[in-house]
């Protein structure tokens, strides 16, 4: 069942919570927007990060958490009623205390966003300047149709664009130092 859009609104976290478990809805500066339903190749990605992610961060202090996950991003640190709330593919967090019953206070050190067609204009663009704005250390876009990963660090609050990687590549952090991946292995994984 879809929400009811108000377009004089200003939908909150408050709001999120309310909505039915089935509604699949982020909220950007206020606005919700309906994710996409994704295709096999996109679980198949998210499932092969989330065991490669995993088994990398066994026994150490960060965190591997797919979606559904909710982080929240707030300017005045009110997380209860962030008016920026997403559900990442995948988010890395290291700082427990960031940790809530309802998901992620605040900048995870790693996001990926696996891209879908009807939603990759949000997660190049709104997604791509809110995590910038909000701090997130390190942002992967994975297109499974093109095989590609494109990674990008935050630099002095500005995104550069590190590495594009491909099917034939190994895919590097550039905050997580030993942690590769496989991109025949992660594209190829749910086919």
């Amino acid at each position: 069942m879809s929400i009811q859009r108000n377009e004089n609104k200003h939908y909150t976290f408050q709001d999120f919570l309310s909505w039915d478990e089935g509604s699949r809805y982020e909220i950007f500066d206020g606005v919700p927007v309906l994710l996409a339903s994704p295709t096999t190749k996109h679980q198949g990605v998210v499932s092969f990060l989330t065991i490669a992610f995993g088994m990398y961060f066994k026994g150490e202090k960060c965190r591997v958490f797919p979606s559904p996950f909710t982080v929240r991003f707030s300017e005045i640190d009110d997380y209860d009623n962030a008016d920026n709330v997403f559900e990442p593919d995948l988010s890395i967090i290291c700082n427990k205390h960031q940790l809530d019953k309802f998901g992620c206070q605040g900048a995870p050190e790693l996001i990926v966003e696996v891209l879908s067609p009807s939603t990759s204009r949000n997660d190049r663009i709104q997604k791509y300047n809110a995590y910038q704005k909000f701090g997130v250390p390190e942002y992967w876009i994975v297109d499974p149709l093109n095989e590609t990963v494109e990674v990008y660090v935050l630099d002095g609050g500005i995104y550069q664009r590190g590495n594009v990687y491909g099917r034939e590549d190994v895919i590097k952090s550039h905050q997580f130092e030993h942690l590769e991946i496989i991109g025949e292995e992660m594209f190829s994984y749910g086919e």
